[in-house]
C-alpha cells in the first residue's frame, strides 16, 4: 500500500503522539509499504522550531525510506490556548497546501487531534478521492468542556463539535486508543461499520528491565540514589502541589531523590517550588530526547503522579506506563477510573484518590521498604506489558484495518 500519513507530531517532536506515530510508520515502511508522513516542522513540546528549519515553507527528508515533508506552521513557547490555537490553524492551512500536491495514496492515515490536523486531511482525502483512517487518541470535543474552556451551549463548543463530527463521520474507518472513546464517537456519530480499538503499544526489545541505567544517570550527573521520577507534560490535569506535598515528605531520607521531567504550564511554578531548602532533594530537567527514555525508565526506581479528579482523566490511560510497564517500573498514581481498574485489576501499580497525599506517601514508603511487594509488582508490570501491549500485535491491527479500507489502484481512475 502507498499511506499518506497526516499529523501534527512526528519525530524529532517528542511526546505520546510523535513516538508513537513513529514507530507506526517506521513498522509499516518495514513490512514493504510506501509511507509518505505529511507533518509539522520540528517544535514539540518547546515551541521552538530548531534554527535548521527556520524561515522555510517546507522540509523535505527520507528518513530510512520514509519521505517527511515538513511545513511551516506559527510556533509560540507560551502554552496560552490562544497561540496555541494559531499554530494550529496555521499548520492546517499550510498542510492543506502542500498535501493537495503529494501523490495520490491508496489511503491515508489522520491523527485526529488536533481538530484542525483532522481537518486539513479530511480535505486533502476529498480532493484526492482517497478514503482514510481517522486514528482518535483523545475526548474531543468532550476536552474543551471538562478542562472549562467552552460550555457545552457554547457557540465554541457547537462549531467544534462540528468539526469533529464531520471529520469522523467521512472515514472510511476509526481506531481509538481505548473503548472509552469510541464509545463517545458512537454517541455522537451513531454506529461507525469500521472501527476498532487498537491499543498503544512498547517495543518490548527496547524497553525492558535489565537496561543499562548508567548513560542516563552520567549525563545529568544523578549519581547513585533511587529515583522516584515524574515524566510528562505539566499541563493544568496535573495535580502539582499533591505532588510536591508527597515529594517534601520523603526529603530526609538516605539516597532517595525525586526527579521531575516535564515542560508546560506549570513549568515555572515546579521550577520556583524546588528552589525551597525543602526540595533539595529534587531536581528538575525541562525534556529528555526518546533515544533516552530506555535508560530513563531503568533509572526510575518507580514513577509516580497524580491528576485533578475529573471526568476526562478518569477515561484516560497514560501511555507513558506502557513504556514503565514495560521497563518493570512500579507506579504510584492519584487517579480514579480506567488507569485504577487496569493497575488495581493486574496488579502492577499502586493508585489512590485524587487529593490523597497520605495514600500515595504510604504507598511510595511500601514499595521503598518492602523488596518482596516491590519485585512482585515489577515482575507483573513486565509481564502484562508482553501479555497485552506487544508491538508486532499493535502493527497487524493497524495493517488490517488499513488494508480493509484502502482504495484498489487497478479498479480506481
Amino acid at each position: 500500500m502507498n499511506i499518506l500519513f497526516i499529523t501534527h507530531y512526528y519525530e524529532p517532536d517528542s511526546g505520546a503522539a510523535a513516538n508513537r506515530l513513529t514507530r507506526l510508520a517506521k513498522q509499516l515502511h518495514m513490512r514493504g509499504h510506501q509511507v509518505t508522513v505529511l507533518t509539522t516542522m520540528p517544535h514539540y513540546p518547546k515551541g521552538i522550531i530548531p534554527e535548521s528549519y527556520r524561515h522555510r515553507f517546507v522540509v523535505t527528508e527520507n528518513r530510512e525510506g520514509i519521505r517527511v515533508i515538513q511545513v511551516w506552521l506559527y510556533t509560540s513557547p507560551t502554552q496560552k490556548v490562544s497561540r496555541r490555537l494559531m499554530s494550529q490553524l496555521s499548520f492546517m492551512i499550510t498542510c492543506t497546501l502542500r498535501g493537495l500536491f503529494v501523490q495520490r495514496p491508496d489511503v491515508v492515515l489522520i491523527e485526529n487531534q488536533p481538530i484542525f490536523t483532522a481537518l486539513a486531511g479530511w480535505i486533502i482525502s476529498k480532493f484526492k478521492r482517497v478514503p482514510y483512517l481517522a486514528n482518535i487518541s483523545d475526548y474531543w470535543p468532550e476536552y474543551l468542556v471538562v478542562a472549562g474552556i467552552a460550555k457545552e451551549t457554547s457557540l465554541t463548543y457547537r462549531v467544534f463539535k462540528a468539526l469533529a463530527n464531520l471529520t469522523q463521520r467521512d472515514a472510511k474507518g476509526i481506531v481509538t486508543l481505548v473503548d472509552e472513546i469510541l464509545v463517545k464517537v458512537e454517541a455522537r456519530i451513531g454506529k461507525v461499520p469500521v472501527s476498532q480499538v487498537i491499543y498503544n503499544a512498547v517495543d518490548l526489545n527496547e524497553f525492558h528491565p535489565t537496561i543499562d541505567d548508567q548513560p542516563f544517570r552520567t549525563k545529568y550527573n544523578l549519581g547513585d540514589a533511587r529515583f522516584i521520577t515524574f515524566l510528562g507534560v505539566l499541563g493544568s490535569h496535573i495535580d502539582l502541589e499533591t505532588m510536591l506535598q508527597v515529594a517534601a515528605h520523603f526529603n530526609t531520607y538516605r539516597d532517595l531523590k525525586f526527579l521531575f521531567i516535564g515542560t508546560g504550564q506549570q513549568k515555572e511554578t515546579l521550577k520556583s517550588r524546588l528552589e525551597d531548602a525543602e526540595f533539595s532533594h529534587c531536581q528538575w530537567i525541562e525534556w529528555i530526547d526518546y533515544s533516552e527514555l530506555p535508560s530513563f525508565w531503568s533509572a526510575s526506581y518507580l514513577t509516580y503522579w497524580a491528576v485533578h479528579d475529573n471526568p476526562l482523566d478518569q477515561m484516560r490511560f497514560q501511555a507513558k506506563l506502557y513504556e514503565a510497564m514495560a521497563s518493570g517500573t512500579p507506579s504510584v498514581i492519584a487517579v480514579k477510573g480506567l488507569m485504577h481498574n487496569i493497575l488495581s485489576a493486574s496488579q502492577t501499580g499502586v493508585t489512590v484518590s485524587p487529593g490523597d497525599v497520605d495514600g500515595m506517601i504510604q504507598a511510595i514508603d511500601q514499595l521503598l521498604t518492602d523488596d518482596s511487594y516491590y519485585q512482585t509488582i515489577s515482575t507483573n508490570a513486565r509481564r502484562f506489558a508482553e501479555t497485552n501491549y506487544d508491538l508486532q500485535r499493535n502493527v497487524d491491527d493497524y495493517e488490517a484495518i488499513l488494508k480493509t479500507i484502502a482504495r484498489s489502484p487497478e479498479k480506481t481512475p
